[in-house]
């Protein structure tokens, strides 16, 4: 038995040690039935993908509810999954179109404006993650458009050309409106300090 999980590891090993590409073509030989290419790939991504998620959607639960959907579409689909992109471009990409449908939905959803009114009231009184409200503040005052650009950007980390594929807007279109998106974020700072 030692023996077996001691091999699982080291083929781990061997396979966190890959790139990207290398896991996928891995995986497209090797789903539905072993799962270890896929597997380094999902922890890979899990976490990154999780943060981003929580920036829309503002619920842990909802965020790792959305990244598991995510990587469930991953293992049904990565043998069509023809590289044009990145591995990490489309995987964001899945997350991403989930998130905001996941979103748009809650945004449709009426709430009984009492309890909003109760839920914003306890927000305010709690004083611990300052940094954070202020941040989910900021990104409200965003369109989703703008908000996913700047998520990407900041949150994920990604380059303007892999946002641009996973928004399917043009490379100048999401630099301009990262740039106008900070420019608001300036105005909105030097209004509160003035005030």
């Amino acid at each position: 038995m030692k023996a077996t999980e001691h091999e699982h590891n080291r083929v781990s090993d061997r396979l966190s040690q890959m790139d990207d590409s290398e896991l996928v073509r891995i995986a497209k030989l090797q789903l539905p039935y072993v799962t270890a290419a896929y597997e380094v790939l999902f922890h890979r991504y899990h976490k990154p993908l999780v943060k981003i998620c929580y920036r829309y959607l503002r619920s842990m639960e909802e965020a790792e509810e959305t990244v598991s959907d995510a990587m469930f579409n991953v293992f049904n689909n990565i043998a069509q999954f023809e590289q044009r992109a990145s591995f990490k471009t489309w995987v964001y990409k899945i997350a991403h179109n989930l998130a905001l449908s996941k979103l748009r939905k809650k945004q449709l959803d009426l709430v009984d404006m009492d309890e909003a009114a109760h839920v914003a009231a306890e927000q305010e009184n709690d004083d611990t993650n300052d940094n954070k409200k202020h941040i989910d503040k900021w990104l409200d005052t965003l369109s989703i458009e703008d908000r996913s650009i700047i998520v990407f950007r900041v949150v994920g980390g990604l380059e303007f050309a892999d946002i641009a594929h996973i928004v399917d807007q043009k490379l100048s279109t999401v630099k301009m409106r990262y740039k106008r998106a900070l420019d608001k974020v300036e105005e909105t700072n030097n209004k509160r300090g003035s005030d």
